[in-house]
């Protein structure tokens, strides 16, 4: 093969892969509340001017769910390819351990999240924030309502054969 070969190749992949996170926005509900979660999540984090090392292991669980949502969609989408309607207590299984995966992973997550946002520092900084101005209790009210909306009205379409 090219060098040319190669690179064209390789820039697929990432074709591919922004793809297979559109269809996981598009399709998936949980991937879709995971999204937003992440993006006050990382909100929060400015409030409280987390850095470092906190906002490092943020990152990293942030990513952590995301990614394992994502296999979860392709695993639970691989099985309902092979066995169709017909659920066999294998595929049940698999599905079933991939979805576990996501939860031991963002309970473990949001536990992290509880020790970076709820100490004393950082709930004084949100306090703060939020007394500084009513306009940002309103905002942050609109955002968890955009977060609903985002996870519950938009996109509500199913997988579909190409």
């Amino acid at each position: 093969m090219s060098i040319r070969t190669d690179i064209g190749k390789f820039f697929r992949g990432f074709k591919y892969a922004f793809e297979g996170l559109a269809f996981c926005i598009r399709t998936q509900r949980n991937f879709r509340s995971h999204l937003g979660t992440g993006a006050l999540v990382l909100w929060g984090s400015r409030i409280c001017g987390t850095e470092g090392t906190q906002k490092l292991i943020l990152l990293v669980c942030i990513g952590g769910v995301l990614a394992l949502e994502a296999v979860n969609t392709a695993v639970e989408n691989t099985v309902d390819l092979i066995s169709g309607e017909e659920r066999t207590k294998l595929g049940k299984a698999a599905k079933d351990c991939a979805a576990g995966a996501v939860l031991v992973f963002s309970v473990f997550a949001a536990a992290v999240g509880c020790a970076v946002f709820f100490n004393g520092r950082s709930l004084e900084r949100i306090g703060a924030y939020f007394t500084g101005s009513p306009l940002r209790i309103a905002a942050a009210a609109g955002a968890c309502v955009l977060q609903l909306v985002w996870v519950f009205v938009c996109f509500r379409d199913k997988p579909q054969d190409k």
